[in-house]
């Protein structure tokens, strides 16, 4: 994933003192945030992104592509 100006690593988002106020606030609890970030960056790296899907489907089955390709 390309990191782009607005985004934070896990490591800054952790550090981030609006952040940290907010979760205090809430009651949520520095390492509960960790896991949940952890978690979500693992299931955003094993999703396949659609264009991925509509390449692999076109490669494997040629009858599949459009009549003006």
């Amino acid at each position: 994933m390309t990191k782009t100006r607005n985004d934070l690593t896990i490591s800054e988002a952790l550090r981030d003192p609006l952040i940290a106020m907010v979760m205090r606030a809430d009651g949520v609890k520095l390492d509960d945030f960790k896991q949940l970030l952890e978690t979500a960056a693992r299931k955003r790296e094993q999703r396949v992104s659609p264009v991925s899907k509509f390449l692999n489907v076109i490669s494997n089955n040629p009858a599949a592509t459009c009549s003006y390709c």
